[in-house]
């Protein structure tokens, strides 16, 4: 036969009876400080930052250019694909996805890679060639060391006032960016005409010289 419940009445002053009070402390509520993550200055000290109005700055030359009117957004884009395929010629990589893949895309293979690879770095030779070594030395130091126009004009006119080296070598890439767009079109344009020219050579030569 069960045993009859146990009353719990009582059981709360018991409880209240034997329990120590605690102290509550009230804690003022103090934000945490904003994590700086401004650059160090020896950060701050490198080539690619310059001194603008007493601060040192990292600038975007291309976007300096564009800004001050020098150049237009073709010759922006034109610099973008510049580094894009320097970039993947001489280091092998190249971060440019910015839509969903297509349903049909197909993933390539280390043959691919190294043939798009080699693509990208017949382009740039192509456009060092049509805009001359000079030009392609400034594109490296402007675009893929991203020097300052300060760093680049002096390094390459030290003999000359800072004043005149930066505006010399603004000038010259200003000039140097606004010619790739140009050069990348002829560049297409002959690379697809000799893609043309070595299928007809395929197409009309007889079967039993294969």
């Amino acid at each position: 036969m069960p045993r009859p419940a146990k009353s719990r009445a009582g059981l709360g002053d018991t409880i209240r009876q034997f329990s120590t009070p605690k102290t509550v402390r009230k804690t003022a509520f103090i934000p945490a400080r904003a994590e700086d993550n401004s650059p160090t200055p020896e950060r701050m000290a490198k080539p690619d930052f310059e001194t603008v109005g007493g601060k040192r700055i990292k600038l975007n030359t291309v976007n300096a250019l564009h800004m001050a009117g020098d150049i237009d957004g073709d010759a922006v884009n034109a610099a973008r694909w510049w580094i894009c395929d320097y970039v993947f010629a001489n280091h092998g990589y190249l971060d440019i996805l910015v839509d969903v893949l297509p349903s049909d895309y197909v993933k390539g293979d280390v043959h691919t890679f190294a043939i798009s690879r080699g693509n990208a770095a017949e382009r740039i030779g192509m456009i060092r060639d049509r805009l001359g070594l000079c030009a392609h030395v400034r594109l490296e130091m402007m675009l893929a060391r991203e020097l300052s126009f300060s760093a680049m004009g002096a390094a390459l006119y030290p003999a000359l006032g800072k004043a005149l080296q930066r505006g010399k070598v603004s000038a010259q890439c200003a000039l140097i960016v606004a010619q790739l767009p140009a050069a990348y079109a002829d560049t297409r344009r002959e690379i697809r005409q000799a893609i043309e020219r070595n299928a007809l050579q395929k197409n009309l030569v007889p079967a039993s010289a294969y």
